[in-house]
């Protein structure tokens, strides 16, 4: 083995070791993981978690036994930790299954922890989909896997890659080790067959079609003629009409049709 190759070796064993050790000492703040940085200065430790004020301590005790221990035990060289607290604990894959081995650890029945975790996370509004894995001697002396599901949840592709949160936890009982494994959606996620809608364009097309089709609209308008009074010439005119000059007949159908042909032909002479 290359001397390059044992010192990444080295390095990743390390950095499990101390993910270990922070998850053991921080399981009832929440942890949610650990991101460690090299520095001019040290080695910068940044702890995620939704409960800061258990990581922190009473006048700030807590803290900094955590840094000796990381600067003694595991060498790290002038450890600086910062604290960063996660907005929405309910939808953090890692602080979930953290909670789930917790309660586990309790001894409560696994499938009334599992679908409480389950209900817990769709109930925030956030999350599409969530899974849940428990593999292990749960119930008997045989291991067996039982899993939660609920909403949608992404297997491949890059919805998979990117919008789903996966978190491990492990919890040792008398009968053996439970394994567990949390995964979740996020609402924000874009899936590939999601559609949207450009609202500015939509509304101009719409804006446009109404004003093509009020260019096309006929509108009839119906004046009302006010009563003319007749001229004396108007009057002599209509009176040297008479009525027997006026013809008369009738278009509509009758069941004889010789009778017909009479009506309509019919003039008054």
């Amino acid at each position: 083995m290359s001397p390059l190759a044992k010192h990444f070796i080295e390095n990743g064993i390390k950095l499990m070791q101390i993910n270990e050790y922070l998850r053991s000492e921080l399981v009832r703040a929440g942890f949610a993981g650990v991101d460690i940085q090299k520095t001019p200065l040290g080695v910068r430790i940044t702890l995620k978690t939704s409960r800061p004020g258990l990581v922190i301590g009473k006048g700030g005790k807590r803290i900094q036994e955590i840094t000796d221990v990381l600067q003694e035990q595991f060498g790290l060289e002038m450890p600086q930790i910062e604290v960063e607290e996660v907005q929405n604990p309910d939808v953090n894959a890692q602080i979930m299954a953290e909670r789930l081995a917790y309660s586990l650890d309790r001894g409560r029945h696994f499938r009334r922890a599992g679908y409480y975790i389950l209900r817990k996370v769709m109930d925030s509004g956030e999350a599409r989909g969530v899974e849940i894995i428990v593999s292990g001697k749960v119930t008997s002396q045989r291991a067996r896997t039982q899993i939660f599901r609920a909403g949608t949840m992404s297997k491949s592709g890059q919805p998979a890659q990117e919008g789903v949160d996966k978190g491990v936890a492990q919890c040792i009982q008398k009968s053996g080790t439970l394994g567990i494994i949390v995964k979740i959606m996020r609402a924000d996620t874009r899936m590939g067959d999601t559609v949207t809608l450009n609202r500015d364009l939509l509304s101009k097309a719409q804006t446009k079609a109404e004003a093509k089709l009020a260019k096309t609209r006929v509108e009839y308008k119906i004046e009302e003629v006010e009563d003319v009074e007749l001229s004396i010439e108007d009057k002599e005119l209509l009176d040297k009409v008479d009525e027997d000059d006026i013809s008369e007949f009738s278009l509509k159908p009758d069941d004889d049709d010789d009778d017909n042909k009479k009506k309509n032909n019919k003039i008054k002479k």
